[in-house]
């Protein structure tokens, strides 16, 4: 027998928008709430966010595709399990494809568009809540990339930066103090940017991807 689902407050919840039952669940399952393996019933959503199932369908749909749900065909739902050597792959290609999404990206950047990155790192800076540091962690570095004309390799990117949340979550778990570390990286590689100093904009990238694997790879 299926244990009834229980999911924190949901008070101030937009219920009519499917974006908000998306972004809900993501931070859910982000803060632990909806654990690894967990099974994901429409119905018991449904009911638990005062919704019709079509807004949770469309949200485990999307969710799907970031990695952090994974559609079985017998068990339906369930919340993505991390895996080391997934781990290992997503940071193989990330640290493959990263120097040529940087190269494109630095040169189409705008000065407003990096002020707005910057707007972010200050909301980082101050963020006490693990969960929503992961998300700005997120805005931040698409911001960042979104630049880039390529639309294929910006999406393969942006797909495997967030199964990465996964694991970033997962290392600041064992290691809180990793959030101050990314925080000055951050400010470095956007200082790289503004200077359009492609090379290191690329050396900097490349490290921070790799404090964070082996950070995560501690975590496991």
């Amino acid at each position: 027998m299926i244990a009834k689902l229980q999911l924190s407050t949901t008070k101030g919840f937009a219920r009519t928008a499917q974006s908000s039952v998306t972004e809900y669940l993501r931070q859910a399952i982000l803060a632990g709430d909806l654990p690894a393996g967990t099974r994901l019933v429409q119905a018991e959503l449904a009911e638990a966010l005062n919704v019709s199932v079509t807004p949770i369908r469309e949200a485990l749909r999307e969710l799907s595709t970031e990695g952090l749900i994974d559609l079985d065909a017998f068990r339906g739902a369930v919340v993505h399990t991390p895996a080391l050597e997934e781990l290992e792959n997503i940071y193989e290609v990330r640290a493959a494809l990263m120097p040529l999404n940087i190269h494109k990206s630095i040169e189409a950047i705008s000065v407003r568009e990096l002020d707005e990155a910057e707007k972010i790192l200050d909301l980082m800076e101050q963020e006490t809540s693990q969960t929503r540091w992961i998300e700005l962690n997120r805005q931040f570095h698409e911001l960042l990339h979104s630049t880039n004309k390529n639309e294929q390799l910006k999406d393969i990117l942006q797909r495997l930066a967030d199964i990465a949340s996964i694991y970033i979550n997962l290392s600041l778990l064992k290691q809180p103090l990793q959030q101050g570390v990314s925080n000055d990286e951050h400010q470095a590689i956007l200082k790289s940017y503004r200077d359009r100093d492609v090379d290191r904009a690329i050396a900097l990238s490349l490290d921070h991807i790799n404090s964070t694997l082996e950070a995560a790879r501690q975590a496991f």
